[in-house]
């Protein structure tokens, strides 16, 4: 009898899946007829009387390190969730969205560095940080370095620093690094190593992006490509930023300040894509921004202070661009003006 998906994510939950079935599990749960059977799923168990709270709350470190313990297996990461109905329904897909995230996203982070053939050490504990969409966090790390952590990002490192200053990150933070030249700082996205002695920079590395981009506020530091084999050294109002396909780094001039805005709450953009702004508030805001197929061709500029509304930034936008929005709790619909 072929095994239902629930099941299967349980299975995935406690370790038990194969190095094999893991990967196939989590390389459906990327595509919408995975996401949308396994939720069918869902729906069909919560109305199940008999479902155990205990099928909802494991205890997630002690898996966490059971899945580290795990051969490398897959190189996906898989942020998307549905929206829960009920308070058990929430409870699962948090326990989900955790499981999936470390399991999908951190064990693929150990595998980033094609330089190094150590295996990582599982004895210390692994800390992992996440942000959902609309709420960002500042951290403070083992070495006092602080971490600005942006909406729907998260951070891994090893607690204490046992074997090295080396955080692993998706998507964007902004990096304020205690200085000591004996021990390099070392953030990991992906196939891209940035290291520092003590500075502060921000990484833009979410997975929908059109490569990393790397930005330099104080001090230096070195950004390695390990697909193009090119390295960069960046000085204060300098980034780099890696285009794909083997094709080595640029470096341009950048305003640091205007870059890392958003850690102190400001929303700034300037000739971003409207898909790309509808994505960014979709991620600032916690909300669902739905549209036509395809977004206009528009480039959009703006500097938003800090706490603003969500409508005064579409009202902005919209008399702008021209299109009209309404607004439906945290499902927004913008209507393109002909």
């Amino acid at each position: 009898m072929r095994m239902r998906l629930v099941e299967k994510w349980r299975r995935l939950m406690k370790g038990l899946l194969s190095a094999r079935e893991a990967s196939d599990f989590l390389k459906r749960m990327e595509s919408e007829e995975g996401k949308r059977a396994f939720y069918q799923e869902v729906e069909s168990s919560f109305e199940d009387p008999n479902l155990s709270e205990s099928y909802l709350d494991w205890d997630k470190e002690a898996v966490l390190q059971k899945l580290l313990e795990k051969k490398r297996m897959t190189k996906s990461f898989w942020p998307g969730m549905l929206t829960a109905r009920t308070g058990a329904y929430r409870r699962f897909a948090a326990s989900l969205l955790l499981g999936l995230l470390v399991y999908g996203g951190y064990l693929a982070f150990f595998d980033s560095n094609p330089t190094s053939s150590s295996e990582p050490s599982f004895q210390s504990q692994v800390i992992v940080k996440y942000n959902p969409k609309g709420k960002r966090t500042k951290i403070q790390l083992p070495d006092l370095s602080w971490v600005y952590l942006n909406a729907e990002s998260y951070l891994a490192y090893e607690q204490g620093f046992p074997n090295g200053r080396e955080v692993r990150l998706v998507g964007e933070a902004f990096f304020d690094v205690t200085k000591d030249s004996l021990r390099p700082f070392t953030v990991l996205t992906g196939k891209i190593q940035t290291t520092a002695l003590g500075t502060s920079f921000n990484i833009h590395a979410y997975s929908e992006s059109p490569g990393v981009q790397v930005t330099l506020a104080t001090g230096e530091v070195k950004v390695q490509d390990f697909v193009s084999s090119s390295e960069l050294h960046l000085l204060p109002g300098e980034a780099s930023k890696t285009h794909g396909g083997g094709t080595p780094m640029k470096k341009f001039q950048v305003d640091p300040n205007s870059v890392a805005s958003w850690k102190d709450g400001i929303l700034q953009f300037e000739q971003l894509p409207l898909s790309e702004v509808v994505r960014l508030l979709e991620r600032w805001y916690g909300v669902s921004i739905h549209g036509p197929a395809a977004w206009p061709d528009f480039k959009c500029s703006g500097t938003f202070g800090k706490n603003e509304y969500l409508s005064n930034v579409l009202e902005v936008l919209g008399h702008s661009i021209g299109f009209d929005y309404t607004i439906d709790e945290k499902n927004i619909t913008i209507h393109i003006k002909p």
